[in-house]
């Protein structure tokens, strides 16, 4: 690409505006000041000059211009930053200024996820009708389905496999994707397919649900390490919730699938799911990028519990604040919403308490006090 098509793209840009719209910024005299985004920090030294288009952390060392963050932040090449900020100006690039290399394989499997995607929504609704009837059971909308793009795998050892090789994928890279067992099989069938995208925006994992007891395996089946993707880098539902999040200053944290996208039908946009009750500090660092105030909302019954008790422990440990919110011991977010209403819901969030409290009133768990006291005891060790 040509030097003054990217003097462009920085020009038409401005930093301070790109980068609030991924952290919150704080001016501070001349400058706009933050916690750092791709360190973990207490005290704000990342410095954003409106007057010399520039970022800096004290903390880490890392700085540079408009193109730089966005390449950092969304994890992101070169050229693909560029023609993100240049489609954000409105200039267009045209084909010629492309790179015309060959996909990288990081880039290749990026477009293997994509087409993937494609396929297992069109499965759903062409030929997903006991997909489509287990979700209207579930009162999941329409409108739902096609915004975060569930779709169906079919029961069927080389369907996607065949797909993929009709769309022009050379065969030999499908083995490094994840999406096929060691004999070339097809690693999801008859298994309702969530999605999960990077904070960035692309696909780059699968939840798959089966749909009846009866069929082997387990209840998921989730996507293994690839080379886009690490188990416990990533929270369901980021990518759309994100900028909700930074303007609440607050963030909800469930489990899994229909817990985020009961919620997200409800109006609590500024949710995410860590996709198990394992929140890892990864997770916590991805998520302190837009608010350092975190609420847990897991399941109500013993095991969700302890499990929000742990994770609220490692949120406190990084310096942020957390709260625990209380269902009934029967109830998830999906099925407390789904009986009681959002309005409930609100209320249940309004009354969170932090972990000196609800461990102290908690009558489910099922440890008395001194074992409270240990837990306590255990997270300020910790801290």
């Amino acid at each position: 690409m040509d030097q003054h098509v990217i003097d462009e793209i920085i020009e038409r840009n401005d930093i301070v505006d790109v980068i609030s719209n991924y952290i919150p910024l704080k001016k501070t005299g001349s400058n706009f000041k933050a916690r750092c985004p791709f360190h973990d920090e207490k005290t704000a030294s990342f410095i954003v000059s409106p007057k010399k288009q520039i970022y800096k952390c004290f903390g880490c060392g890392k700085g540079g211009n408009v193109i730089t963050y966005v390449q950092e932040f969304e994890k992101i090449s070169f050229p693909e930053a560029l023609k993100k900020l240049a489609a954000r100006a409105g200039i267009t690039v045209k084909q010629s200024m492309q790179s015309k290399g060959k996909d990288s394989k990081r880039d290749l499997i990026y477009k293997i996820y994509e087409i993937a995607t494609g396929y297992f929504y069109k499965n759903l609704v062409e030929h997903g009708s006991s997909a489509l009837e287990y979700l209207a059971e579930r009162d999941i909308k329409n409108e739902t389905i096609k915004k975060f793009k569930l779709g169906f795998a079919l029961n069927s050892y080389g369907g996607l496999h065949n797909y993929l090789l009709k769309n022009d994928i050379n065969e030999k890279i499908l083995a490094t994707t994840g999406l096929f067992t060691s004999k070339n099989n097809d690693l999801f069938r008859e298994r309702i397919m969530f999605p999960i995208h990077s904070s960035s925006g692309k696909v780059v994992a699968f939840g798959g649900r089966k749909l009846h007891e009866s069929q082997s395996g387990g209840k998921y089946v989730n996507s293994p390490t690839t080379d886009i993707y690490t188990k416990g880098n990533e929270l369901y539902g980021l990518f759309d919730t994100k900028y909700t999040i930074s303007k609440k200053d607050h963030a909800l944290i469930c489990e899994g699938y229909t817990d985020f996208l009961r919620l997200y039908e409800n109006g609590f946009t500024n949710s995410v799911a860590s996709l198990g009750t394992s929140l890892t500090d990864s997770q916590i660092s991805i998520l302190s990028r837009f608010t350092e105030n975190i609420y847990m909302l897991y399941d109500g019954d013993s095991s969700g519990r302890k499990a929000a008790v742990r994770a609220a422990g490692k949120i406190l440990g990084k310096g942020y604040n957390v709260k625990i919110i209380e269902l009934p011991q029967t109830d998830d977010p999906d099925s407390y919403i789904r009986n009681n209403g959002a309005k409930s819901m609100q209320e249940m969030i309004d009354k969170a308490k932090p972990i000196a409290e609800f461990l102290k009133d908690d009558e489910v768990i099922g440890v008395d006090k001194k074992g409270k006291l240990s837990v306590l005891f255990d997270i300020l060790n910790e801290i």
